[in-house]
């Protein structure tokens, strides 16, 4: 009994002692006092402005605790930019491990903690290792072990400015623990994402991890995992899984890691989409490097298709990311049609600024058309640099489908104007290949505006065939402009602009200069009635979207045709016709097939889809013909009236029946069509009539 009695007394001499203690820590402790120092500590070694607003107390019952309510703390180097703030902080510390010189932290506790950071605090983040050391703190060996950090009613904004991004975390829980070193713990992080500004995201995240850090300092991740659900990147329904497998960490700062795995799926109205990539191994150690990595997308729907990819020895350096090769394999959906895509390149990505540079390229695609034809075969080589966050492109690429080729520099700038310019030369390039697109560019109500300009070696359109052309196009988002053009056009010079504005008003001008006319198309169906080289001036307006643009075409075209010939005997035929007064003069011995033509005009005024010649004047070398009429602009038919005259005596002629013939004069009528003319006297209409 004597020695329970003596443990006793004991016992309870500690329990005075301990209690004695407490009551004189915690009368004594100063709290103004230790807030200095820790606003001092933070200040000195992390450059940090530290405030306590509320209350720092001191605590036994019943653990050992600090607590402190209404901290903030500044950004680096900026006292006035608030990082974060805490409403209350509880530390919990274990009071016999402090004996022995360890801090055992049993709980830490967080309560509406909010962090705000910016992309400029984001990049200037700085290793403790640099920071000089405090002066007023005395370097201690100790032991320092957390078994618990919690956070609740958590929040945090990231903030970037230059991308026009905003990113916030609320309704945060989360949870660390434990933390030292030969202890295994545990990550779990949950709450409300939301995304804001150019990038729009709204849902729910959790993030759990499992870590070690072993005798040596070494820390590793045993199995980590993202979720994300809600709406993202335009869809309505999102969902985004991230998966690592194992994360080591070691002293020298080298990192390495193991299975990762990216899954996303995205329902919107347009279909779903389903996008994965794996990545088998990876490290970092001054920047991140992937041996191999793999990628798949795919997307249903009237225009979707299936993608996948392979990237190899991927690594970041000192201007951003490359690799030593990109493949892309897959096809896309339109309309119901599937195109093949493969594409080849050895990519970089440049950090400042943000682009993406393709070096190398070599794309082979299924080009779809327009109308129901089976879809074109088209490569792209060259390089190209794409800034996607800014949406500039610039380019030097060539284009060949099999037949056409195009060559040169395309460019993308949304913030100039226009946003699309190019140059392009191609050494043979056939517009009926491209009639449905082409016809949907002229009509369409919208365009990306653009300017740029097509150089042609060769260039046929509806049997018209322009060499040497020049041909500049441009667009301010509703007018479209094709010209000032200028080219020739068989053995002559062509040049002109056609536009259409908004509301669908069209404008052709064009000019030519010595354009051969047996060559037009129309003339080229059969043999034509003139020969020789045509000078031009066409000003017309006409309804731009119109099922037949030509019958609306109104305005003034003038013609002059120096030198030529008629060609065939038609017109001589219906001059020897019994009743013509001009037959005594054309005996068939002494007229050629080809008749020269010394000069020739017409004013033409077009309306209706007709062109009315008011004034034509034809002079031969011996016949001069006047007159006037119309011509069909679309079938071509043909209803002129003709005066003919003698303008000089035919060779063989004799003076006599010249001074009784060239004062007479003979009506002639032209009917039919440019493809098969008819030419009658006057006394033969009637009598056909």
């Amino acid at each position: 009994m004597r020695l329970f009695k003596n443990l006793a007394i004991f016992v309870l001499c500690l329990l005075l002692l301990a209690v004695g203690a407490i009551w004189y820590l915690t009368e004594t402790f100063d709290s103004e006092r230790v807030k200095a120092e820790l606003v001092q500590a933070v200040a000195e070694r992390h450059d940090r402005a530290l405030r306590i607003d509320g209350p720092l107390t001191l605590s036994f019952w019943p653990r050992l605790a600090l607590d402190a309510a209404q901290v903030s703390v500044s950004a680096r180097g900026a006292p006035d930019h608030l990082a974060a703030h805490v409403a209350r902080v509880r530390v919990h510390v274990g009071l016999l491990p402090l004996l022995s010189r360890r801090v055992d932290v049993q709980e830490m506790r967080f309560e509406g903690l909010k962090i705000h950071l910016t992309r400029d605090v984001l990049k200037t983040l700085e290793s403790l290792d640099g920071l000089r050391e405090a002066t007023s703190i005395k370097p201690r060996k100790v032991a320092f072990n957390v078994r618990r950090v919690t956070v609740t009613d958590g929040a945090l904004e990231v903030v970037d400015p230059i991308n026009g991004v905003t990113l916030q975390l609320s309704d945060v829980t989360a949870f660390i623990g434990p933390v030292g070193k030969g202890v295994r713990g545990g990550l779990g992080v949950e709450g409300d994402a939301r995304a804001v500004g150019s990038l729009h995201a709204a849902g729910r995240f959790r993030m759990t991890a499992g870590f070690d850090i072993d005798g040596g300092g070494v820390v590793s991740l045993n199995i980590a995992g993202v979720d994300f659900s809600g709406e993202a990147l335009g869809y309505q329904r999102a969902s985004l899984g991230l998966n690592l497998g194992s994360v080591a960490a070691d002293a020298q700062g080298r990192w390495q890691g193991r299975d990762v795995a990216l899954r996303m799926t995205g329902t919107g109205r347009s279909g779903t989409s389903e996008l994965a990539a794996d990545v088998a191994e990876w490290q970092w150690q001054d920047g991140l490097h992937l041996a191999l990595a793999t990628a798949s997308f795919k997307r249903d729907g009237e225009r979707g298709g299936a993608l996948a990819g392979r990237v190899s020895n991927l690594r970041s350096g000192g201007e951003g990311w490359t690799a030593d090769s990109l493949l892309l394999e897959g096809n896309l959906r339109r309309d119901g049609r599937s195109h093949a895509v493969s594409l080849k390149a050895v990519p970089a990505w440049r950090s400042e600024p943000a682009e993406l540079v393709f070096n190398g390229l070599d794309i082979h695609l299924g080009w779809p058309r327009a109308d129901a034809a089976p879809a074109r075969k088209l490569q792209i080589t060259g390089q190209l640099a794409w800034q996607p966050l800014a949406g500039v492109l610039d380019s030097e690429l060539a284009f060949n489908d099999g037949t056409h080729r195009l060559a040169g520099a395309v460019s993308v700038h949304p913030d100039s104007t226009p946003s699309l310019t190019f140059d392009l030369y191609t050494p043979l390039l056939s517009l009926a290949a491209y009639r449905a697109e082409l016809s949907g560019l002229w009509s369409a109500a919208a365009l990306p505006p653009f300017a740029g300009r097509l150089r042609a070696d060769r260039l046929e359109a509806d049997g018209w065939r322009f060499e040497s052309l020049v041909l500049p196009l441009a667009s301010d988002g509703s007018d479209l402009r094709l010209g000032p053009f200028e080219g020739a056009v068989f053995n002559g010079r062509v040049s002109g602009q056609i536009a259409r504005d908004a509301a669908g008003a069209g404008t052709l001008g064009v000019k030519a200069t010595g354009v051969a006319i047996e060559h037009w198309p129309m003339a080229a169906e059969a043999t034509p009635m003139l020969g020789g080289g045509l000078d031009a001036d066409v000003r017309l307006d006409f309804d731009a979207r119109a099922a037949d643009p030509l019958a609306t075409a109104h305005g003034p075209m003038r013609f002059q045709l120096n030198g030529g010939a008629w060609r065939g005997t038609a017109l001589i035929d219906a001059l020897r016709e019994p009743g013509s007064v001009l037959a005594a003069a054309l005996p068939s011995a002494t007229v050629p097939d080809n008749l020269p033509i010394r000069a020739a005009s017409a004013e033409v005024q077009v309306a209706a889809g007709l062109a009315r010649i008011e004034t034509l004047v034809i002079r031969g070398a011996w016949l001069q013909l006047t007159g006037q009429g119309q011509i069909g602009l679309g079938d071509g038919v043909l209803d002129l009236s003709l005066t003919a005259a003698l303008a000089e005596a035919p060779k063989g002629m004799s003076r006599k029946l010249y001074r009784k013939l060239k004062a007479q004069t003979q009506a002639l009528s032209l009917g039919g069509s440019f493809a098969a003319p008819l030419w009658r006297t006057e006394a033969a209409a009637s009598a056909a009539r």
